[in-house]
């Protein structure tokens, strides 16, 4: 039979859990102490007794991208998938709770098609909660299934702006390419960059980064008189290309002209891109003018093993100081503990979406042992309330009106050589409460 539970915002999590869960003191629990008044009306089905009750193993899927132009990240995020669900099991055990959540991981390979064919496989086996998928592209693709069967998808890091509505079955624990195309644009400005040859990714996520990145550059160059900067039509790319010599030509052809006409302190060159950068990146270094100008990048290509396990890109990267945004984790006393566990398990550092599948984990956990049901509706409605005071590995954050990440802060990383000859990434600032800010120097 069916029951209406009413759920007030305070009676989510009122609670502060010290339980040790590997080695560190979790801290799910209270924020600074407030008042929450919002109350949600959730339909769940009990038993016949009139209790519901959960046991027995919960499945919680994920869609990761393990191969493909995103799979350096979806190696990551499944990592901090399966990190999340062994302690939140070892939690579940120490209160003795009768359930535990099983994890079942599908590789989308970077592929929408894929995507969906994974979700319909995942929904097969009864599950009702997903986290990922990482791509705004296999996110569009899967959003109408998800809907249509109540299926709460969760994604670490899909961030286009076509996909920011309310009261659908999308979640995503990052916040959407409005802030990002701002926060870039800030950037190459204060780089003392006034002329932007943009080659991007045509498809969902990369026509919106970068429409938003032109609107606040160009905003930027108005509001000095708009004379003496400008942005170039560009190159737009096939998302499947695999190979880049046209597309790269141009660029250099395009490059030259802006350096001839302003000089090379005053171009920038923007690579809307996933790890095809690495494509780009190899037809690049045969063009010595495109080594003259700075490259700017995004959260496609933030950390990207393909740029550091390479010499010829890492010295490109370095040569042209090729910065990346990506949304920035919170302050967490737990940030630390998991870094260094999934340093352990990846053996580099991770990347913020790391801690944002971490916590998406975690924030379902909660929620389904408030609603007590195992149902993708009913955790739907819990999980924003649960965050209100949840304390996760990237701190304390919650929802916007669309059920995306409400914060607007970025880390910036970019390729270093160590003094021990190794290439790797390195967080050398960010764009912090719309400031940017360099608080280290980019040698290693």
């Amino acid at each position: 039979m069916k029951q209406t539970v009413v759920l007030a915002g305070i009676a989510v999590v009122a609670f502060v859990i010290g339980f040790v869960v590997g080695g560190f003191t979790l801290g799910v629990g209270r924020a600074p102490a407030t008042t929450v008044t919002s109350t949600t009306t959730i339909t769940i089905t009990v038993t016949p007794s009139g209790v519901a009750t959960l046991s027995g193993e919960i499945p919680i899927g994920a869609l990761l991208p393990l191969s493909g132009s995103l799979a350096t990240y979806g190696a990551q995020c499944k990592e901090a998938f399966l990190l999340a669900v062994e302690d939140v099991n070892k939690w579940l055990a120490a209160l003795g709770k009768p359930w535990r959540l099983k994890p079942i991981v599908e590789d989308t390979a970077t592929d929408p098609t894929t995507a969906l064919n994974k979700l319909m496989t995942l929904a097969a086996q009864g599950v009702k909660v997903v986290v990922g998928p990482m791509a705004s592209s296999e996110v569009k693709k899967i959003k109408s299934f998800a809907d249509s069967n109540k299926i709460l998808v969760i994604s670490q890091s899909s961030t286009s702006m076509e996909l920011a509505l309310p009261g659908d079955f999308i979640y995503r624990f990052t916040p959407p390419d409005k802030y990002q195309g701002i926060a870039i644009a800030h950037i190459l400005w204060e780089r003392g960059v006034r002329y932007v040859i943009p080659i991007w990714r045509g498809d969902t996520w990369g026509d919106g980064l970068l429409n938003y990145t032109k609107a606040e550059f160009l905003r930027l160059c108005q509001s000095v008189g708009g004379g003496n900067c400008g942005w170039d039509t560009g190159i737009r790319y096939d998302p499947t290309a695999t190979v880049f010599e046209t597309e790269v030509a141009t660029l250099a052809r395009k490059v030259e002209d802006y350096v001839n006409k302003y000089g090379k302190d005053k171009v920038g060159v923007l690579a809307i891109s996933f790890e095809e950068i690495a494509n780009i990146f190899d037809q690049a270094v045969k063009y010595p003018i495109l080594a003259e100008v700075k490259w700017e990048g995004s959260d496609g290509t933030y950390g990207t093993a393909k740029l550091t396990e390479e010499p010829r890109r890492a010295e490109f990267a370095i040569k042209v100081q090729f910065w990346n945004t990506m949304a920035a984790p919170g302050e967490s006393p737990l940030k630390e503990s998991v870094r260094q566990r999934l340093i352990q398990r990846i053996g580099q550092e991770p990347i913020p979406y790391a801690y944002f599948t971490y916590d998406a984990v975690w924030a379902v956990a909660l929620a389904i042992d408030h609603v007590g049901v195992y149902d993708g509706e009913a955790i739907k409605n819990a999980v924003p309330l649960v965050l209100k005071t949840f304390i996760g590995a990237s701190g304390h954050f919650e929802l916007d009106e669309n059920g995306d990440r409400a914060t607007t802060d970025y880390t910036i990383a970019t390729v270093v050589k160590t003094p021990d000859g190794k290439y790797v990434w390195k967080e050398i600032g960010g764009y912090i409460g719309g400031k940017l800010v360099i608080y280290t120097q980019q040698s290693s």
